[in-house]
C-alpha cells in the first residue's frame, strides 16, 4: 500500500468519477485507475461500485476512507515540518476544518496572520464533515473548527462568528424574494439538504420535531453546490448553512427561522491550551484572539428565530 493509492483513493472518492480524479490530481486515467484497483486486490474489499455515469464508496470504501484521510494528513504535516526545518523556518500551524469555513472565516484570519509572520506556513486540512475534536488532542492538529463541545479543561476555544440557515430556490419560487422562510412551511416542500450529520440538519431538526413536521427529502448531499444548482433548477428548496454561501449570496436569500428553536449556532475554533502547544501555533492564537471577533464582519448575521 503506498500514499499515492490513498490519495487517488481520496480523489475518486471526492469527485465520484475516475475521469475527474484524474482530472484534478492531473495524472493519467489509465494509471489512476489501476492503482484504485490493485489496492482493492491488495486489501481484498471493493472500494467502489458503479453510481450512474460515476462511481461511489462502498460501506467498506466509507469507512477506509476516514482513516486514509487520516493518513494523508498525518503525512503531510511530517512532510511540511520536515520541510520548515530545512529551509530554517519559525514553524508550521496545521488547521482543521469543514471546506466552507475556509472562505467566510479563515481565509481572512490565515492572510493577515502571513502578513504579521510570514516566516510561519499555515496548512489547512479541509474536510467534507466537521473534523473531530479528538484531532487537536492527540496531536495531528493545531487547531480545529466546531460547533461548541463539552468543557474539556484541556482545551481553549474562540469565537469565530455564527452560521445560520438560507433557503435556496428557483427565481420563480414564491419564497424567492421573501426575507425569512419558517420551519414550518418545509411541510410538504421538496427538500434538497445535508446528509444526516451535517451542521444543517443538526440545527434544523430539533425546529422539525417541535413543529412535528416530516421533511419530504428529495436529495441528501454533502456537496453545497449540487444543492443550490439543483435548487435554482427548481427541483425543489434547498435548506444549507449560510456559510456555504459567499456573503453577497447569503444576503439574498431568505434566513430559516423557527419561534421555538435557535437556528443558528457558534462556529468555534479549538486548541490545546497555551502550555502545550510550540511558540507557532502560540503565535497564531494571539492572532485569533485578537481578530477572530471580526472574521464575520460584512456577513448577514443569521436571525435568531
Amino acid at each position: 500500500m503506498e500514499l499515492r493509492q490513498l490519495r487517488y483513493l481520496a480523489a475518486v472518492a471526492h469527485e465520484g468519477s475516475f475521469l475527474r480524479a484524474a482530472a484534478t490530481l492531473d495524472v493519467p486515467q489509465p494509471s489512476l485507475w489501476r492503482s484504485v484497483k490493485a489496492l482493492e486486490v491488495e486489501l481484498g474489499i471493493a472500494l467502489f461500485e458503479r453510481s450512474g455515469r460515476g462511481v461511489k464508496l462502498t460501506g467498506a470504501g466509507s469507512q477506509l476512507l476516514l482513516r486514509a484521510e487520516h493518513l494523508l494528513n498525518r503525512a503531510e504535516a511530517l512532510s511540511l515540518f520536515a520541510s520548515e526545518l530545512a529551509r530554517g523556518r519559525a514553524g508550521v500551524v496545521t488547521v482543521a476544518c469543514a471546506y466552507p469555513h475556509v472562505p467566510r472565516f479563515l481565509a481572512p484570519l490565515i492572510g493577515t496572520f502571513r502578513s504579521a509572520h510570514p516566516t510561519i506556513h499555515v496548512a489547512v486540512h479541509e474536510h467534507s464533515g466537521l473534523p473531530p475534536i479528538e484531532q487537536t488532542l492527540n496531536g495531528d492538529v493545531d487547531l480545529v473548527t466546531g460547533l461548541q463541545q463539552q468543557d474539556d479543561q484541556r482545551l481553549a476555544r474562540h469565537q469565530l462568528g455564527n452560521v445560520g440557515l438560507a433557503v435556496v430556490t428557483s427565481d420563480d419560487h414564491p419564497w424567492r424574494n421573501r426575507s425569512h422562510v419558517s420551519s414550518a412551511e418545509l411541510r410538504g416542500q421538496p427538500v434538497l439538504t445535508g446528509h444526516a450529520d451535517s451542521l444543517t440538519r443538526r440545527l434544523l431538526e430539533p425546529a422539525l420535531r417541535a413543529e412535528g413536521v416530516d421533511l419530504d427529502i428529495t436529495l441528501e448531499s454533502g456537496n453545497a453546490t449540487t444543492l443550490v444548482a439543483l435548487a435554482r433548477a427548481g427541483l425543489g428548496v434547498a435548506v444549507i448553512a449560510d456559510d456555504n454561501l459567499s456573503n453577497d449570496d447569503s444576503a439574498s436569500w431568505p434566513v430559516l427561522v423557527d419561534e421555538h428553536t435557535t437556528m443558528s449556532a457558534p462556529l468555534w475554533i479549538y486548541w490545546l491550551r497555551e502550555g502545550c502547544i510550540a511558540p507557532a501555533v502560540q503565535s497564531f492564537v494571539r492572532h485569533v484572539q485578537a481578530t477572530g471577533d471580526q472574521l464575520d464582519r460584512g456577513g448577514r448575521q443569521p436571525s435568531p428565530g
